[in-house]
C-alpha cells in the first residue's frame, strides 16, 4: 500500500468462521487494516492466527493487523463496523455491544441471516448508515482458531446512499468474493430465507440431518418444498414483488436442485449450533417472519409448527 494513501479501518465483531475469511479477504487487498474482535478464540487467534483451509481460496494462516477480545479495547476511529454475530434478539439486544466504536462517520454493515435484524442498530444509531448484508458462505470453525471453508463466499449488499459501500464491495470483488450492490436488499434477504426457513430448523427437528440425508428422504424433501412455498409467498407479500432469481435460483425447485447436487453436503449452522449446546436463531429465521405471516393474513401451518417443535427442542436442550 502506498504510504500517502490512507487505509480503510474496519473493526469485525463476531469474528468467527464467517467474519474470518471476510476480514481476510479485505486485509489481502491491502487497503484495508482489520481489527478483529475475537472472544472465545482471543488466546489461539493472538498467538497464531486463524488456521483457514479454504477450497476456494487455498490453505492460510491469516494474522488480522489487530486483535482483541472486545469492543471495550477498541481505540480507532473506524469507517465500517462489520457486525458478524448471531442473531438473538430473544435474548438481548446485541447494538449495543459495538457502542464504543461506533464514531460520527461509521458505517455499520451487519451480516446475519433472518428478518429484521437490522432494525435494532437503525434504532440505537439513527445517525449512522446501517447497511444489510446476505451471505452465502459455507465456513465453520471445527476448533478454536481454525476455520473450514469451501467454495462459496459471496455477498449481497444493501446500497446506502450515505456510506461508500460501493468501495467495500469492490474491494472485496478484487479479491475473490463476489459481491452485488442492490437498492433491494430485502428481497434478497426473504430470498436467502427460503433456503434458511426451511433446511436450518428441518436439519434439527428431522434429529440431525444433513442436507444430503434430508433430500434422500421423500416425505422430508416435501416437507422442506412445502416451507419454501411458505416463505416464497411471504416474502413475495412483504416486499410487494416476485422474490429476485440469483444464481439460478427461481423458485423452490430450483433451490433444492441447488442444495441437492453432487459432491455438495451442508450441514446447516442451527444443526451445528444445536450439537454444541448454543442457542438458535429461531427468533429472526422463524418468529418474527410468522408474527409478519399473522399481521399480513398469509398462511403458514409448515412454518409454524416447525417453529414450535424447535422452541421445545431448544429448551431442552439449553437447560
Amino acid at each position: 500500500m502506498d504510504s500517502n494513501t490512507s487505509s480503510i479501518k474496519v473493526l469485525f465483531v463476531g469474528t468467527g468462521a464467517l467474519g474470518s475469511v471476510y476480514a481476510w479477504r479485505l486485509q489481502t487487498s491491502g487497503q484495508v487494516e482489520i481489527t478483529a474482535v475475537c472472544r472465545s478464540n482471543y488466546q489461539a487467534v493472538s498467538n497464531n492466527g486463524f488456521q483457514i483451509k479454504s477450497e476456494l481460496y487455498g490453505t492460510h494462516i491469516y494474522r488480522p493487523t489487530n486483535v482483541i477480545q472486545s469492543v471495550d479495547e477498541a481505540t480507532d476511529n473506524y469507517d465500517f463496523v462489520v457486525v458478524c454475530t448471531k442473531a438473538l434478539p430473544n435474548r438481548g439486544d446485541n447494538s449495543d455491544i459495538i457502542a464504543k466504536a461506533v464514531g460520527r462517520d461509521t458505517a455499520i454493515v451487519v451480516i446475519q441471516n433472518g428478518i429484521g435484524i437490522e432494525d435494532p442498530f437503525v434504532a440505537r444509531y439513527p445517525n449512522n448508515p446501517v447497511i444489510s448484508v446476505v451471505a452465502y458462505i459455507d465456513a465453520s470453525q471445527p476448533s478454536i482458531g481454525v476455520i473450514e471453508h469451501g467454495s462459496s463466499s459471496g455477498l449481497v449488499l444493501g446500497s446506502h446512499p450515505q456510506a461508500n459501500i460501493e468501495k467495500l464491495a469492490q474491494i472485496w470483488n478484487q479479491n475473490g468474493v463476489k459481491c452485488l450492490v442492490t437498492d433491494n436488499i430485502q428481497a434478497f434477504r426473504w430470498l436467502k430465507l427460503v433456503w434458511n426457513a426451511s433446511f436450518n430448523p428441518i436439519s434439527v427437528v428431522s434429529g440431525g440431518n444433513d442436507t444430503q440425508k434430508m433430500l434422500a428422504d421423500p416425505v422430508c424433501r416435501k416437507l422442506i418444498r412445502d416451507v419454501m412455498v411458505e416463505v416464497y409467498q411471504l416474502g413475495e407479500k412483504v416486499v410487494g414483488m416476485p422474490l429476485p432469481v440469483f444464481m439460478n435460483v427461481d423458485g423452490p425447485d430450483a433451490y433444492i436442485k441447488y442444495t441437492d447436487r453432487p459432491g455438495t453436503t451442508v450441514y446447516p449452522s442451527m444443526l451445528m449450533d444445536y450439537q454444541a449446546g448454543r442457542p438458535m436463531e429461531h427468533a429472526v429465521i422463524l418468529g418474527r417472519p410468522i408474527e409478519l405471516a399473522n399481521e399480513l393474513g398469509v398462511p403458514v401451518p409448515r412454518l409454524e409448527t416447525i417453529h414450535a417443535l424447535l422452541l421445545m427442542i431448544e429448551k431442552k436442550s439449553l437447560k
